[in-house]
């Protein structure tokens, strides 16, 4: 495995640190100042390698519309983001 980019390391470190949380792509953007571009994309590369999974569409009251929760996987909780 290749060693991740900076920012990518980043977003999964802070779902393994937040793991069981309900955490959105927005929010990680936000905790880390990137832009939710990035954080989707990075998710989208930890979804199609099975280490990440997103909940259905959910409503948050509050919240103009309905938002996926991202969480690792227990594949993903096993990765070692440091591996070359």
């Amino acid at each position: 495995m290749a060693a991740m980019k900076e920012n990518t390391k980043a977003i999964f470190m802070y779902l393994k640190e937040h793991n069981g949380e309900q955490i959105t792509a927005q929010e990680i953007a936000e905790a880390l100042g990137l832009g939710v571009k990035s954080v989707v994309g990075s998710v989208n590369s930890f979804v199609k390698k099975e280490w990440a999974v997103r909940s259905d569409e959910v409503k948050v009251e509050g919240m103009d519309k309905p938002v996926k929760f991202i969480s690792l996987t227990e594949t993903g909780l096993a990765v070692d983001p440091d591996a070359e």
